[in-house]
């Protein structure tokens, strides 16, 4: 079973004959011989005759058709799992075009690859592209583009802007819409389900019908005929988006767009440990932002992205609607990433991290009573396991447990703050870092006042707390542990009992056998890996006996000729060559001691736990 990233290759338009259909992948906006489309690509014109716009125009917006459609076509495999080089794919695009020698200009597409990959965290993106044969395809596709016509009107007096029907955009249309007032807006939106499509239309005619009809919106579609969605991450959304917005700019000379997305969203640093690669969305990271700006700078030289809430978190938009008196239309935008589980009456889950942050924000500003249609209450609700680790996250993160200083926060988040560095306003890197300390400080404190109000509002002091809800969470204080602590507490409360029961009778036969069964006890908290896949530190490996995520178990079976000075060096070695390899993982130490060889379990304990930082070792009887 191999552990590296897969590749697939992608065999897009009038290249899908030359797939080998059983291992390569086929995607067409339209049909080639006894191939039939598979992807649907509704685009509205944006101007009468679509025939005059440049040849690389053309392949540009079906090339982000293809790699959109493919980022949700092939999965990236398991989410949870201790070894994370999966999740990241290499794709190898084929893809026929009209303007060959553009695109065969590595100056060109060195800087898309290098975009997407950045964007997506996939491995990487190569094209290999080939001239249309074909002159039916190689000229306009009725298939591309629908028969809507949606223009812009005075090109000199309009402001066009990505438009997603979220608390962000919102916010910007009405602050762009109250700022400049000489101006009309240009909304670019990407209709991705039906429930979005009727959240985008009413936002729109309600701005509309407040602001003179200074509004137009352009929508479009990407869909699938007749394949399955399997990946749902939608990383590469943001090429499928600019590129729309791009070429529409393109045509009638406008030489930037903006995009509405608050810092800390599009900063997203990671709120637990796990989270890394394409696990933490860089859609509108200012890396990805600057990277697409450098390529598409080789269509029209100097092209910008403007994107004005850069410093802004989702505290400071909500603020905006209070300031323009736009309350009522907070309940009409939609922040959910799972829109389309839910019913018709919720248009929020409530549990996915959008979902949190929004009503955390909400909160903060006192708005709470402008937005309360989520399916699920987290506050006061008994929250599934996944729902419980993405609030506990989230408060330890806000809590600032591990980064109480700006020392500590570059620590922590080095390879982030190096990946941002370059990218953000500002000359001198020590201030930039001290701005992006003092902006997340500035987060965290309107996060904790949002708990505090939570708090307040829903706390009964003639009830119980509700079992598994956030009130429970900041009750008990629990995001002062550290991840590996909770889990490990977990763990302990299910074993406790259970070790002593199974072996009541008869005891393990060796290490070995105990291994076996401590296995099968711990299959009932989750997916554990047994001394399987080995975590790798450079050209050396380390085989623990059971591991979750980036927490390794040792189980240690001491009988009785076994010494506690024995035992003692065993765990010592171990901790050693976990230490020396990494100091992200923690280790649990699972020692069974039915003849009470350690004489001191306190002194026992506290001798390894003292050395290492996310070190634990429980003793069992």
């Amino acid at each position: 079973m191999s552990n590296q990233p897969q590749s697939y290759n992608i065999y897009c338009g009038e290249n899908v004959t030359s797939a080998n259909p059983s291992n390569d992948y086929q995607l067409s906006y339209y049909n080639v011989d006894d191939f039939k489309a598979n992807v649907s690509a509704r685009f509205a014109k944006f101007l009468p005759d679509v025939t005059v716009l440049q040849p690389k125009i053309l392949d540009l917006l079906e090339i982000a058709v293809y790699v959109f459609s493919s980022d949700r076509s092939i999965s990236r495999g398991d989410r949870v799992g201790l070894n994370y080089n999966k999740w990241a794919r290499t794709f190898n695009f084929y893809i026929p075009v009209r303007d060959i020698d553009f695109w065969n200009d590595k100056k060109n597409t060195s800087p898309l690859s290098e975009a997407l990959g950045f964007m997506s965290g996939d491995r990487k993106y190569n094209f290999f592209f080939t001239r249309y044969k074909n002159q039916a395809f190689m000229d306009y596709q009725p298939s591309l583009f629908t028969d809507d016509i949606i223009p812009l009107d005075a090109r000199d007096n309009i402001d066009i802007m990505l438009f997603s029907g979220g608390l962000d955009s919102l916010a910007g249309a009405i602050e762009m819409l109250n700022s400049t007032k000489d101006k009309n807006l240009y909304l670019v939106g990407h209709k991705s389900s039906n429930s979005v499509v009727k959240t985008q239309n009413g936002l729109v005619k309600a701005l509309s019908e407040k602001y003179e009809d200074r509004i137009k919106f352009y929508g479009f579609g990407c869909h699938f005929t007749g394949l399955s969605r399997v990946e749902e991450t939608q990383r590469t959304r943001m090429f499928l988006f600019s590129a729309i917005a791009f070429a529409i700019c393109s045509y009638y000379s406008k030489n930037e767009f903006y995009i509405y997305e608050n810092g800390i969203t599009s900063i997203n640093l990671p709120k637990q440990m796990d989270v890394m690669n394409a696990r933490a969305s860089r859609t509108t990271h200012p890396k990805t932002i600057e990277l697409l700006k450098k390529f598409y700078s080789n269509f029209v030289k100097g092209y910008k992205f403007i994107t004005p809430y850069f410093n802004k978190t989702k505290i400071d938009i909500i603020n905006i609607f209070k300031q323009f008196n736009e309350e009522n239309l907070i309940a009409s935008s939609v922040s959910c990433s799972t829109t389309s589980k839910n019913d018709r009456a919720s248009h929020h889950c409530g549990t996915c991290s959008q979902c949190i942050d929004r009503r955390f924000a909400i909160y903060a500003t006192g708005l709470e009573d402008y937005s309360d249609n989520y399916v699920n209450d987290i506050i006061r609700g008994n929250n599934d396991p996944e729902t419980l680790n993405r609030l506990y996250n989230t408060l330890r993160f806000v809590s600032m447990q591990d980064f109480s200083t700006e020392t500590a926060f570059f620590i922590k988040f080095t390879n982030e703050i190096d990946d941002l560095i370059d990218y953000i306003p500002g000359d001198n890197p020590d201030d930039k870092v001290s701005e992006l300390y003092s902006f997340y400080c500035r987060y965290a404190d309107s996060m904790l006042l949002a708990a505090n109000a939570m708090q307040q509002k829903h706390n009964d002091l003639r009830s119980p707390v509700p079992v598994n809800s956030l009130l429970q969470i900041l009750a008990n204080r629990e995001y002062f542990k550290t991840p590996f602590q909770s889990r490990v507490e977990e763990i302990d409360n299910y074993l406790r009992d259970k070790i002593r029961i199974i072996f009541r009778t008869v005891k393990p036969s060796n290490e070995n056998d105990f291994n076996d069964k401590v296995e099968g006890l711990l299959s009932s908290l989750g997916l554990f890996n047994r001394e399987y896949p080995p975590l790798k530190f450079g050209i050396t490996k380390y085989i623990p006996d059971h591991s979750q995520d980036e927490l390794l178990i040792e189980s240690k079976y001491i009988r009785k000729h076994t010494t506690q000075s024995v035992a003692s060096q065993g765990i010592a070695a171990d901790i050693t060559q976990v230490t020396q390899k990494s100091k992200k993982c923690g280790i649990f130490f699972i020692v069974y001691d039915p003849e009470i060889q350690i004489k001191n379990d306190k002194e026992f304990i506290n001798g390894f736990q003292d050395v290492r930082e996310d070190c634990f070792v429980r003793i069992y009887r």
